[in-house]
C-alpha cells in the first residue's frame, strides 16, 4: 500500500505522459479480466469463449491482482448463495468500504472456506486455462502484474525503471 501511495502521489508526476496513458490502458484492460472474465464469464457462465479468449481473459485478469480465477469464482458464487452473511466474502453489512475493498485486505471469514466447499466448482477444474492459472498464479503474477508493466515503459520509451514500476 506504501507503494501504491508513492507511485499515484510523487512518482505519476514524475512519469511520461505516454507511461499516463500505459497506466490506463492496463487498468482498463486489467478490468475487462475480472468483468468479462472472472465475473462474467467463469464464475456466471453468461457466454461461452474460445480459448485465445480465454487465455487473454486470464491474462488481464491476473493484471487486477485480485486471487487466482479459481478463488475468484468461488468467492464470488459463494457470495451470491449466501449473501450478507458470514459467508459472504463481500458482506455489506460490514459497511461499504469492506463491500468494495476491505474484503480483499482482511483475512476470509471462517465460513467462507467452509460454505465454498458446498460450491459446483467443477466446471472452473475443467477448463485448462483456469488450471494453469491457479497453478503458476504467483510466478504469473510476478511476470504478469510486476515484470511487464514495468519493462514496457522502460524499453519502448525509456522511462525510468523506478517511475515505470511504481506507476504502473
Amino acid at each position: 500500500h506504501s507503494f501504491a501511495l508513492y507511485g499515484i502521489n510523487i512518482a505519476i508526476f514524475k512519469a511520461k505522459w505516454t507511461t499516463i496513458v500505459f497506466v490506463h490502458i492496463i487498468a482498463i484492460l486489467s478490468s475487462m479480466g475480472v468483468q468479462s472474465g472472472a465475473h462474467r464469464l467463469w464464475s456466471h457462465r453468461a457466454y461461452k469463449a474460445k480459448l485465445p479468449l480465454r487465455i487473454i481473459l486470464a491474462f488481464f485478469h491476473i493484471m487486477a491482482f485480485q486471487n487466482d480465477i479459481y478463488e475468484w469464482c468461488r468467492d464470488h458464487r459463494v457470495h451470491h448463495k449466501y449473501t450478507e452473511t458470514d459467508a459472504d466474502p463481500h458482506n455489506a453489512k460490514r459497511g461499504f468500504f469492506f463491500s468494495h475493498v476491505g474484503w480483499l485486505l482482511v483475512k476470509k471469514h471462517p465460513d467462507i472456506r467452509a460454505k465454498g466447499k458446498n460450491v459446483d466448482l467443477s466446471d472452473l477444474m475443467a477448463d485448462p486455462v483456469v488450471r494453469f492459472q491457479r497453478k503458476f498464479y504467483i510466478p504469473l503474477l510476478l511476470a504478469i502484474w510486476g515484470v511487464i508493466p514495468t519493462v514496457i515503459p522502460h524499453l519502448f520509451w525509456s522511462e525510468s525503471l523506478w517511475n515505470a514500476f511504481f506507476t504502473c
